[in-house]
C-alpha cells in the first residue's frame, strides 16, 4: 500500500471516462453532476487517449472537459490524460496548473506514452510542429520530471501583497528550472503553484517498465490490467522504485487498477472489482467503461453495490492530495537560478498638492 495505515477496506475508487463520455456530458451537465455523489477520487478525463483504444467519433481535449465538468461536478476531482505524443512539457504544465486554479485543487495529469488521436510516431511530433523526439518510456518519464519542475518553478508563497513596502511578489523566489532531457526547459511557469501545492502527477502504465519508471516519478500508478502476475510484478516494482515524488520515507506511489466495464455485466464487473480491491497491494480501482456503456450505469448501479460491500470507500477532501492522503512533492528545485532579483521596498506615494 501507499503507506502502512491503508487496510484492507480502504480502497480508493476512480473512474476513468473516454471521449464519447466527455461529449455526452458536455453536451447534457445534468448528467455530471451525479458523479459528486459517488464518492470517487477523482474522475480520469479523456483515458481513451492513453490506453490504446481506437480514436472514438467524437472527443473533447481533456483539459477543457475536466475544467468544464468541474464547474457542474463541485465535489469531484479530474485527472486530464495527455502524452508527450502530442503536448510539450511546458504547455501541459501551464494547462494543468490552470486546470487546477479554476477546480479550486481538484485537478492533476495523468500521462501515458503515446496519444491515440495524435499522428506519427514521435514525441511531440503529434503536433506537427518539430520531427520530434522518440516515444517510450524514458521520454514520458522525461516530461513528468519537468512538468513538476515547472509547477514549483514560481511558489504560491511568493506573492505576498504587501501595500505597506509595495511589493506584490517575492520575485526572487520564481526561479529558472534549467530542465536538460529529451526536452530541455528553461522556465519558469507563467502560472503560480496551486491551492494544492502541485497538482497530482499519474501515470497509466501498461507494462513492468513503465511501472518501474512511474515509481520514480508519479504521485500514483493506474495499471492497465488486473492480471494477477503483472499486478504482482508491479506491486514488486513500485515498492524498489527509488521515489524523488515524496519527501516522507516509506511511502511509494499509490497504485490503482483499472477493470474494465461492459454493457449489461454489472453483477460481473462487481465481482471482478471486489477482488481486485482486495488483492495486497492495491490501493485503488479505476471503473473504465467501454464506450456503449452509459456513465449513468457505472454511478447508479455499479458504484453503490461496491460502497455496499465495502469494497471502496468515498474520498473527501477540499484538494485531490487531501483525498487521496498523498503529501506535498519533494522540492525539485533547491538552489535553482533566480529569474529575478529581490524587489526593494518603495516609499509611500506622496498626497497630491
Amino acid at each position: 500500500m501507499g503507506d502502512s495505515t491503508t487496510t484492507e477496506t480502504s480502497t480508493y475508487l476512480a473512474i476513468g471516462l473516454g471521449g464519447d463520455h466527455l461529449a455526452a456530458l458536455i453536451a447534457d451537465p445534468r448528467q455530471a453532476s451525479p458523479l459528486d455523489g459517488t464518492g470517487a477520487a477523482f474522475v480520469a478525463a479523456g483515458i481513451d487517449r492513453i490506453d490504446g483504444s481506437a480514436p472514438a467519433g467524437v472527443t473533447v481535449e481533456p483539459t477543457v472537459a475536466a475544467a468544464f465538468l468541474a464547474a457542474h461536478a463541485p465535489g469531484t476531482a479530474f485527472l486530464a490524460a495527455a502524452a508527450p505524443h502530442r503536448d510539450h512539457p511546458y504547455n501541459l504544465a501551464r494547462r494543468v496548473a490552470s486546470l487546477d486554479h479554476l477546480s479550486g485543487g481538484r485537478s492533476g495529469l495523468i500521462l501515458g506514452v503515446r496519444d491515440g488521436y495524435a499522428p506519427g510516431d514521435t514525441a511531440w511530433g503529434g503536433a506537427g510542429l518539430t520531427e520530434g523526439a522518440p516515444l517510450g518510456v524514458g521520454t514520458t518519464r522525461d516530461v513528468a520530471v519537468a512538468v513538476q519542475k515547472l509547477w514549483q518553478s514560481w511558489p504560491q508563497e511568493s506573492i505576498v501583497a504587501d501595500r505597506e513596502s509595495r511589493i506584490f511578489a517575492r520575485a526572487e523566489q520564481i526561479v529558472h528550472v534549467d530542465h536538460r532531457g529529451v526536452f530541455d526547459v528553461a522556465g519558469p511557469l507563467t502560472v503560480p503553484s496551486t491551492a494544492q501545492g502541485s497538482p497530482v502527477l499519474a501515470w497509466y502504465a501498461d507494462s513492468v517498465p513503465e511501472v518501474a519508471a512511474a515509481g520514480e516519478v508519479a504521485d500514483l500508478v493506474v495499471l492497465a490490467d488486473a492480471d494477477p502476475i503483472l499486478l504482482g510484478q508491479a506491486v514488486a516494482a513500485l515498492d524498489a522504485a527509488p521515489s524523488s515524488r515524496f519527501a516522507a520515507d516509506g511511502r511509494r506511489p499509490l497504485l490503482f487498477v483499472q477493470v474494465a466495464v461492459t454493457r449489461g455485466r454489472a453483477a460481473d464487473v462487481v465481482g471482478r472489482a471486489e477482488s481486485v480491491a482486495a488483492r495486497p497491494g492495491v490501493d485503488g480501482i479505476l471503473l473504465r467503461p467501454d464506450a456503449g456503456v452509459d456513465v449513468a450505469e457505472v454511478v447508479g448501479e455499479i458504484v453503490p453495490r461496491l460502497a455496499a460491500l465495502g469494497a471502496v470507500r468515498a474520498s473527501e477532501g477540499p484538494t485531490l492530495r487531501d483525498r487521496l492522503a498523498l503529501p506535498e512533492p519533494a522540492r525539485l528545485l533547491a538552489g535553482a537560478r533566480p529569474v529575478f532579483p529581490a524587489p526593494e521596498p518603495q516609499p509611500a506615494p506622496q498626497p497630491a498638492l
